[in-house]
């Protein structure tokens, strides 16, 4: 019986000056335990009819559901390979393509339910970059006797496929569902602009504010720039050069475009609030365009506030979301966006209005105090990535042959750069009774960066009594 598995998650890069790199996770599973059947046992025991199913039963209501199927290894932890038995990472895996909601890893948020807000703009599920919606019920596990989840991990690349056995009467239908996780590696000239609200509200005005006070000669924004900053100084294969621009009613370039170890990384620079200062998007966009439009090679906006705009011409709103448009037509710009200070209760969640403003919803973070900020700024420091569903392909290879399957699902995480989740669509197993049958799943996906990801199954298929 088999104790122990590897994950591997497959890479080839391509001649693009990005490499995307590969990641894999061993599991020990001696003592995992799934519908009943310890791994360690001899023989097989089916677990009673429905257990760990919930309200799924099998039979005519769910043709191609085995009741009695199950899976080794087992696992209820999302960052660990495993066929998925009750809670809670059934939920967890469900809500990965429920509307865009994300679960909690390790403790640490890793997103929250991303919907129509109250600022306006929405994030549904589909998408025209062909990342699909939430299922039509609701689950993956309603229409399979089981679930695969292979996730992505920080190990070295493994030399074998994670390994698995699943017991089933013939027929019976699985999913596989997992993460992709390619990461780049910054190569070339990269020009990164600091874009930071200097409103009065971030030291404190009249019913408003404080949203990142300065303290000890240090803030959330200047803590921000030191996090980013630091991860771009020790790319050493690229050419970093780094400016600012600080805006409240107006904008003005407050450190012009040097060498990032010339960025002055200072609180007179990035703490602090202009008397009486508004929020003006447009001329902090302007004003960005400006330093920009000239400067060959990738560009990477870090814009932080703490407030939608309240002065820019007639419509404030409107005028900012053109001057952010106009930015993001200049070659090679993406723009992330970072609130402070939204805790919800009666004031307007901003995430809407600043996804129109970025034009992605993975480039915006949300957070509600300096701490917060600082930790969801020290995630993006790299270039985007994109997956697109149609850009995936797997394959399954059984003691008959090799056939297509599927790839139902591919959601992007709105909270975390360049992670994707994946589902196939429900398949059949290949297999005879009275012995175990190989079979193994490949799936891959072409980046948008020209190289390819992918991670591979093997599954042991016992085929049981009907």
């Amino acid at each position: 019986m088999l104790t122990r598995g590897e994950i591997r998650l497959r890479v080839i890069t391509m001649t693009t000056g990005v490499t995307v790199l590969g990641s894999a996770l061993l599991f020990a599973c001696n003592q995992a335990q799934f519908g009943g059947k310890d791994v360690n046992a001899k023989g097989t025991a089916p677990r009673k009819q429905g257990a760990g199913l919930g309200d799924r039963s099998g039979g005519d209501n769910f043709p191609g559901v085995d009741a009695n199927a199950y899976g080794t290894p087992a696992t209820q932890d999302v960052k660990k390979p495993g066929w998925a038995e009750g809670q809670p990472l059934k939920s967890l895996i469900d809500s990965l393509f429920a509307g865009g909601g994300n679960p909690t890893l390790g403790g640490g948020a890793l997103g929250g339910t991303i919907g129509t807000s109250s600022d306006g703009g929405s994030n549904s599920g589909g998408n025209e970059n062909g990342h699909s919606g939430p299922t039509s019920n609701g689950s993956l596990f309603s229409d399979s006797s089981g679930v695969l989840w292979l996730p992505c991990a920080d190990q070295p690349p493994g030399q074998t496929p994670f390994k698995s056995e699943f017991f089933a009467k013939e027929g019976s239908k699985v999913r596989v569902a997992g993460e992709l996780c390619p990461q780049a590696k910054v190569t070339g000239d990269f020009t990164v602009l600091f874009v930071i609200d200097h409103s009065g509200s971030m030291e404190g005005s009249p019913n408003e504010g404080p949203n990142d006070k300065t303290s000890g000669g240090s803030c959330g924004r200047l803590r921000s720039a030191q996090a980013l900053a630091d991860k771009f100084k020790a790319m050493t294969e690229a050419t970093v050069k780094a400016g600012v621009v600080n805006f409240s009613s107006s904008a003005r370039t407050a450190a012009a475009v040097a060498p990032i170890a010339q960025l002055p990384l200072t609180s007179e620079v990035f703490c602090g609030s202009d008397f009486l200062g508004a929020t003006n998007y447009q001329a902090a966009f302007s004003e960005a365009s400006q330093v920009l439009v000239k400067i060959p090679g990738k560009k990477l906006v870090y814009f932080i506030s703490d407030g939608s705009p309240t002065v820019g011409g007639l419509d404030p709103r409107g005028a900012g979301l053109k001057a952010a448009e106009v930015l993001r037509q200049i070659p090679d710009v993406t723009l992330f966006a970072l609130f402070v200070g939204y805790n919800g209760g009666n004031a307007n969640n901003p995430q809407g209005y600043l996804e129109q403003i970025t034009g992605d919803p993975k480039l915006v973070r949300v957070t509600a105090n300096a701490q917060e900020l600082v930790q969801a700024a020290a995630t993006l420091a790299q270039p985007t990535i994109d997956i697109k569903k149609d850009d995936m392909v797997a394959e399954l290879t059984t003691p008959t042959g090799t056939v297509k399957v599927a790839i139902d699902k591919l959601e992007a995480s709105t909270t975390t750069l360049n992670r994707f989740y994946w589902a196939t669509e429900p398949f059949e197993l290949s297999g005879e009774a009275g012995k175990p049958s190989i079979n193994s799943l490949s799936v891959e996906a072409k980046t948008s960066v020209g190289t390819t990801v992918g991670s591979t199954s093997e599954i042991s298929y016992n085929v049981t009594a009907p």
